[in-house]
């Protein structure tokens, strides 16, 4: 007979085990990424308040300006169309932003078209095809890296990936690791 205390242990069990083959992937591959030298920066977008990136996506844009003045790729894609709630879509906010910083705007290429990170990627891949760019870096929070760059390559794209920080807010990391272990598993990719 299945006790309510054996029904509570095989729970723990398989909640530990679908950490250890989901979460820590996702964890290790956002702490230990580190950006190779390309022909293009890609910030994938992320919510917006009002006309501003939100504190997620000026955490994307800030690594993008970094790496894009430490000289690892002389162009920036920013991808993200405009939300339902959203004024302006995320990738002219974020173009806004980077102008604001002192980035050229010759240097800033718009995908405005996508509302997923499989669109920004398929997307975000045709203009680099397109510019004849053939080396990628992808830019986003660190709990979004590894399902970034698992889509970046079934793709084609030859692609690294450079993490951005998290949130300073325990709550929203949190719910963004869990977000992103759904999506893995959902997609059905734990390699």
């Amino acid at each position: 007979m299945i006790t309510s205390k054996k029904i509570r242990r095989y729970i723990l069990a398989l909640t530990l085990l679908v950490f250890i083959v989901v979460e820590i992937p996702i964890i290790a591959v956002g702490q230990f990424s580190a950006p190779e030298p390309g022909d293009v920066i890609i910030v994938l977008g992320a919510k917006l308040i009002g006309t501003e990136p939100s504190t997620m996506l000026r955490l994307r844009l800030d690594e993008a300006i970094r790496l894009y003045r430490a000289g690892y790729a002389p162009f920036i894609i920013v991808s993200g169309a405009r939300g339902s709630d959203e004024e302006v879509s995320e990738a002219a906010a974020m173009r806004d932003y980077l102008i604001l910083q002192g980035i050229s705007a010759d240097h800033i290429l718009l995908e405005d078209a996508s509302f997923n990170t499989y669109q920004n990627l398929v997307n975000s891949y045709a203009i680099m095809k397109q510019a004849g760019l053939t080396k990628a870096i992808i830019v986003s929070n660190s709990s979004h890296i590894r399902r970034s760059l698992v889509l970046a390559h079934s793709i084609g794209m030859n692609a690294s990936g450079a993490p951005a920080p998290m949130a300073n807010n325990a709550y929203l990391t949190a719910k963004q690791y869990l977000r992103e272990g759904a999506a893995m598993l959902s997609l059905g990719f734990l390699k």
